[in-house]
């Protein structure tokens, strides 16, 4: 099929609800992508963009070919705009707690150059401005209330799609404004066969087609490299059992900052289900610790000394 590669992985059921929202180009104009993280909510919303700007036959649509199918599928498409929370603060260091700005949705003195709002306003090149907001649980009460005209009645050549786990995420006014289309973890029958040769990567088990994608490309082997390095050395002196954790703190720090996934931590809670279930559950509530205290901001070196030496202890080394 020739728009094949504008398609995401697993999701047939969502899209064919999409074709039929908006299949004589009537449908809400503001919806909720909801589901886990990486199963395919942001592939689905640039596909849905292309849909909605294809000039192609309707039964082929998106077709892949036409001048917005080329430019949705280069990333460059005049018509597609992406907002996100920023992964780092303003000193470099990596956020844990996601934030989205009221200036990335309305104008404000010294704030986003472009914010979404005006550039909602603005009409298309092709057919339909589509404005995506990742993590919309982020939004915060004064830029969900600056927005929320927008998010009742877009221009009528414009759509807004939301990324949330779920309604139940986002503040009640945002939800109560959106259609909500659910993602669910992907087969893992279809994950094998993206990836041959991958059943034994977490993402597999997750359903988390963008997680396993991206280890294809070779992002994240050095997370799980990190990862085994510490299981290894709990079983030497105990010299090597900090170095170890030294070195998957490095490794630990540089995913959060990238957005590598899935990071050391989730490879060490896959690793980890090798382990009969009485220390595999005790060995996972010290990840899950030390997971709590980077979230925190815990020094991350500390943090990750801690988990190798209780890890130690619970593994027998």
């Amino acid at each position: 099929m020739v728009g094949q590669a504008l398609e995401p992985l697993g999701h047939a059921a969502q899209l064919a609800e999409l074709r039929d929202l908006w299949r004589d180009g009537a449908g809400p104009r503001t919806l909720l992508f909801a589901g886990p993280e990486s199963v395919g909510r942001r592939p689905a919303a640039r596909w849905f963009a292309a849909y909605v700007n294809c000039s192609g036959p309707a039964e082929a649509r998106p077709c892949g070919v036409c001048p917005s199918c080329s430019l949705l599928a280069a990333g460059t498409h005049p018509d597609l705009k992406e907002v996100a929370p920023r992964a780092t603060t303003s000193t470099g260091r990596a956020k844990r707690s996601l934030e989205l700005r009221i200036d990335q949705l309305v104008p404000r003195e010294g704030g986003d150059p472009e914010p979404l709002g005006p550039w909602l306003l603005t009409r298309p090149r092709f057919t339909t401005r589509v404005g995506v907001i990742d993590h919309a649980e982020s939004l915060n009460v004064a830029a969900a209330n600056a927005f929320l005209k927008l998010l009742e009645e877009p221009p009528a050549w414009a759509l807004i799609v939301l990324i949330a786990p779920g309604p139940e995420a986002v503040l009640p006014t945002v939800a109560s404004r959106a259609a909500t289309v659910r993602f669910r973890p992907v087969d893992a029958a279809e994950l094998e066969r993206l990836a041959p040769g991958a059943t034994d990567h977490p993402a597999v088990r997750l359903g988390q087609p963008g997680a396993l994608l991206r280890a294809a490309e070779g992002s994240g082997d050095g997370a799980r490299r990190a990862a085994e390095a510490l299981l290894q050395a709990l079983d030497g002196d105990l010299a090597g059992a900090v170095t170890a954790a030294e070195a998957f703190a490095k490794a630990t720090q540089e995913a959060l900052e990238t957005g590598t996934e899935p990071g050391p931590l989730v490879w060490l809670r896959e690793l980890l289900r090798r382990e009969p279930p009485q220390r595999y559950a005790t060995a996972v509530a010290a990840v899950d610790r030390c997971d709590e205290a980077l979230a925190s901001y815990a020094q991350a070196t500390l943090a990750c000394t801690v988990l190798a030496l209780e890890l130690r202890a619970v593994l027998g080394a």
